[in-house]
């Protein structure tokens, strides 16, 4: 059963504060689904009685009856409905669930493919991370108005200061060929800025394809020099443009900059060299949806597939505990048939995906504690090495574990301090209240929670069919 057919049968409960029902009264703020679990986010009006309250939540319970467990969270607020609500309004339109070729598994994680590192994380070992976000440049040359790179006190255009800093290129290969050494099977060059613009960016690249190590770039796409193309083809597993915008009038309002010809150039260079050379290089858009660029999701679909890259795929944006991008809750899809149309585009080489798990959870999480950052890791322009992106500026003392420049990454990472940033992380962080929203590691911390007290028999019995049909780039957890 799925979160569509869920809120179906949700939908024949009547509210208790109107003649609405549940679903469409703003009731019901996020659905998790985790084979025979459900967990469900619900609003409690401050002044609504107990009992009524109570009344609600066994109706939840005997309508879903077939779940083994069904937990109710609970939180104090007004109603107000949410992307549950829109997507049941578009099934009903359907008349069916759109099915979605989802062939890099964007919307789920890749721990099926490295069980053994779970195993070790399950005996309690000191395991490597299977991979590392990690910036060498700590400012940007865009200002994007959904940035976390803002909030975590990233340098350059749109914030107060203006000097960016660029990791020294020994630090960069030296833990490159430390992660290399230790077990790290990914880097992705994802920040708080925009890495592009290191001076030895090129150079970079050489070295991790020379130490075979699988590398990939998040790029606003402004700065791509034409003459190493062939290196960008060559080095990286995949590229992803974050184009957040599909007319030039939205992308100067998201992104605070007129560059969207230049990143549509760039972007079409790569796709044609990569034809000519029949490079395995993967090329993507991705837009981070707002309350101003929904009404483009059409359009930069229709571009993505006119510029020729192998993906587009859309994303809810990510958000502190306390909502200071205040980015959408409920209106992300005032009318999902958007989705449906962009949908349309998709071919045998061109793909559309949309996050669903990640837009219809309400930013809930269905897990108590933080286990992923053992296996993915933050690390700043800057070179300072946190659990993940998230501490770069938020409670920064507590969590950094060490800076890669002042200290080789191996020995940051064999020393007490990192593992006891970890078990504190585990410990003491409350994952709904101190996190973003839909994190870096909520994918693999799902499947930590509900799969992790299993043996791995039993993990590779359940999912055997899953298992074999191995996606591209599994190294990218």
């Amino acid at each position: 059963m799925n979160e569509i057919s869920v809120s179906k049968i949700l939908s024949q409960i009547k509210d208790i504060s109107s003649e609405d029902n549940i679903v469409n009264s703003g009731r019901i703020q996020g659905i998790n689904i985790y084979k025979t679990n459900l967990n469900i986010l619900i609003t409690k009006k401050k002044d609504e009685k107990e009992k009524d309250f109570i009344l609600i939540e066994n109706k939840i319970k005997k309508s879903l009856s077939q779940f083994k467990e069904i937990k109710i969270d609970i939180q104090e607020g007004e109603l107000k409905k949410s992307d549950i609500t829109h997507l049941l309004n578009m099934s009903k339109l359907n008349g069916e669930d759109k099915k979605l070729d989802d062939k890099w598994n964007m919307d789920s994680h890749k721990l099926f493919w490295h069980l053994d590192r779970v195993e070790a994380w399950q005996r309690g070992e000191r395991i490597a991370p299977l991979h590392i976000d990690m910036g060498i440049s700590s400012g940007c040359n865009m200002a994007c108005t959904f940035c976390y790179g803002v909030i975590q006190n990233r340098d350059g255009y749109g914030t107060n200061s203006k000097k960016i800093f660029h990791m020294p290129t020994y630090a960069v290969k030296r833990t490159f060929k430390d992660a290399k050494d230790i077990g790290v099977k990914s880097i992705a060059l994802i920040g708080e800025g925009e890495n592009t613009l290191h001076p030895d960016f090129y150079e970079i690249l050489r070295y991790g394809k020379e130490i075979g190590l699988d590398l990939s770039l998040a790029t606003n796409g402004i700065r791509i020099d034409h003459k190493e193309l062939d290196t960008i083809l060559s080095s990286l597993k995949w590229i992803r443009f974050n184009i957040s915008a599909g007319t030039k009038e939205t992308f100067e309002k998201i992104h605070r900059v007129k560059q969207m010809d230049r990143v549509l150039n760039n972007a079409k260079a790569l796709t044609k060299l990569k034809k000519e050379k029949n490079y395995d290089c993967v090329i993507g858009f991705q837009m981070v949806v707002t309350k101003e660029n929904m009404n483009d999701i059409v359009p930069l679909s229709k571009l993505g597939k006119e510029c020729g890259v192998d993906y587009f795929v859309v994303k809810p944006c990510s958000d502190t505990y306390d909502s200071r991008l205040d980015s959408p809750k409920g209106e992300y899809i005032e009318a999902l048939d958007i989705f449906k149309e962009a949908e349309q585009y998709a071919d045998k080489d061109y793909t559309v995906n949309v996050k669903w798990k990640k837009v219809l959870n309400g930013g809930w999480k269905d897990y108590q504690s933080c286990h992923g950052t053992q296996f993915i890791l933050g690390l700043s322009g800057r070179g300072d090495l946190f659990p993940c992106g998230h501490w770069f500026n938020e409670r920064k003392n507590e969590f950094i574990m060490g800076n890669v420049i002042d200290k080789s990454f191996k020995e940051i990472w064999k020393s007490d301090r990192y593992w006891e940033v970890q078990k504190k992380v585990r410990e003491i962080v409350n994952v709904n209240k101190d996190c973003e929203s839909n994190c870096r590691q909520h994918y693999i911390n799902r499947f930590l929670f509900h799969e992790g007290k299993n043996d791995l028999s039993k993990i590779k019995g359940d999912y055997k069919d899953h298992i074999e049909k191995k996606p591209d780039h599994i190294n990218f957890i």
